[in-house]
């Protein structure tokens, strides 16, 4: 206990306890989350997979995919139990992250090999490898949340987390989006079973590399000397619910952070992107063009954004980027509506095309500033808690915000799904051979704008009753930093 008190007590800036992090370790560390993002973009597309190559129906599908996600979400609270009774010479999150992702990819090829199988067969074998892929999801993604606490905790370096981030989330799905829909849909001629065995090999591959770099990252971190003052505490199953009950800004932060998970999951499934690019703009390969140029300005905003993170503190940032999502994907909506959708092309360049880049730039910055903010925005409420009640239990907390983010986005085959069929289309999914229709753009229209927008406004309501800004987070440090010194005494 000892040490951990020794270095609980360092002081930096006349902030209190601080203890920082190499700027490579917090890099390194942020691959992790990309590494559970690469199968979280590669599931975006899991829905043709099981309609294409397994057979089944939109709204098997759909009610399949909300069950398991629901599911996903009921292990969370387990596995953040588990990681705060967890310590040995391989640490505290180590573990976690090691074994999650090789279970990730065992699911993967269990999920091909069921399409090779007689008929009765593939479904209860994509059932029994999509359970595998959630415990192994569960496992790694926790731990992304979980871990913000022992990486750092000084008020200046948690949001350069949010900037390596989202510099990862914007590549990889610039990537992803430009890999699948200019190489691997024009190779393989569709979402044939092909071209789904590339994609698993690709994402089994990065996802792997990315881990280990991910590991080496938090090594010297994952150790109880960073554990906070209360280590010696085991943590109780129940604490969990004791913890929600009690702490409003856990409340508020969840409820923001879920609501904005679901819906920029929604703007970013593989359904969506064909009806808007592919069916409304006639061109699907635009997909990955847009993104790709709309990368380097959105990365701008972005780090723009983190700067004032720094300065005002993660809450504003946060607001601040709210407000900007609002803004500017009213514009595109507007755009869309007013506008004609069949003029988005890169060869001659239309006022429609310029808008649209420019109004996708800004609103991909404030969007990706949210996602990934919202990170380490979940170690403030590990502080906060450890200062509120003497519990340290980051893998519990950490688990709240999963276990909320995977109920709520499990909603989203379900909308998307609900939509689609409400349009007309619940035999099939539409593909990018599907004629235009007035139903298909008011689905495109309110999965990419309108509820974006509604999440974004929930964001504001929450962030009101959010007590963690700066001067609440300093507040909470000089908490903290007196106990820690008490108790050394």
């Amino acid at each position: 206990m000892q040490e951990s008190y020794d270095i609980v007590q360092k002081k930096d800036s006349g902030h209190g306890y601080e203890h920082s992090a190499k700027i490579w370790q917090i890099g390194c560390f942020t691959l992790n989350n990309t590494a559970v993002n690469i199968y979280f973009m590669l599931m975006l597309y899991i829905a043709y997979f099981m309609s294409g190559v397994l057979g089944l129906s939109v709204a098997v599908i759909s009610t399949i995919l909300a069950g398991l996600v629901v599911a996903d979400g009921f292990m969370d609270p387990i596995v953040g139990w588990l990681i705060d009774r967890t310590g040995g010479r391989f640490g505290k999150f180590r573990p976690f992250m090691f074994v999650g992702n090789v279970l990730m990819a065992f699911s993967l090829a269990l999920m091909y090999f069921s399409q090779s199988t007689a008929a009765w067969w593939r479904f209860p074998l994509f059932f029994a490898a999509y359970t595998i892929y959630i415990v192994g999801h569960t496992c790694q993604f926790c731990v992304t949340r979980a871990a913000q606490s022992v990486l750092t905790n000084d008020p200046k370096q948690r949001p350069v987390f949010s900037a390596f981030d989202m510099a990862m989330n914007v590549l990889l799905y610039v990537g992803v989006t430009m890999i699948v829909s200019n190489v691997l849909v024009a190779r393989h001629g569709g979402f044939y079973a092909t071209m789904f065995a590339e994609f698993f090999i690709f994402a089994a591959v990065a996802s792997f590399i990315c881990t280990c770099l991910a590991i080496a990252g938090i090594w010297s971190k994952d150790r109880p000397a960073y554990y906070g003052f209360a280590t010696g505490q085991k943590a109780k199953l129940r604490d969990s619910f004791v913890v929600l009950k009690e702490n409003r800004n856990i409340q508020m932060l969840i409820i923001a952070s879920s609501t904005d998970k679901l819906f920029s999951s929604i703007t970013q499934n593989a359904v969506v992107s064909v009806i808007i690019f592919g069916i409304i703009a006639g061109d699907f390969a635009l997909s990955g063009q847009t993104n790709m140029i709309v990368f380097m300005p959105s990365m701008v905003v972005s780090m723009l954004v983190v700067q004032l993170a720094r300065r005002k503190g993660q809450k504003e940032a946060l607001l601040f980027s709210t407000y900007g999502g609002i803004i500017f994907t009213s514009l595109i909506f507007l755009l869309f509506l007013f506008g004609n959708p069949a003029n988005l092309s890169f060869v001659n360049l239309s006022a429609f095309a310029i808008l649209f880049l420019v109004f996708l730039a800004l609103r991909g910055g404030f969007m990706s500033v949210n996602n990934s903010i919202l990170v380490p925005m979940v170690a403030d409420c590990v502080d906060h808690e450890l200062a509120r009640s003497g519990r340290y239990i980051p893998g519990m907390i950490g688990t709240l915000f999963s276990f909320a983010d995977k109920v709520v986005t499990s909603l989203n085959s379900v909308i998307i799904g609900a939509l689609v069929i409400f349009a007309g289309y619940g035999a099939a999914l539409p593909t990018v051979s599907t004629s235009y229709s007035r139903a298909l753009f008011w689905v495109g229209m309110v999965c990419y704008c309108i509820l974006p927008i509604f999440g974004w406004v929930l964001n504001i309501v929450c962030l009101r009753y959010y007590r963690l800004s700066k001067k609440g987070m300093a507040d909470v440090r000089e908490s903290i930093n007196t106990t820690s010194r008490f108790m050394a005494e």
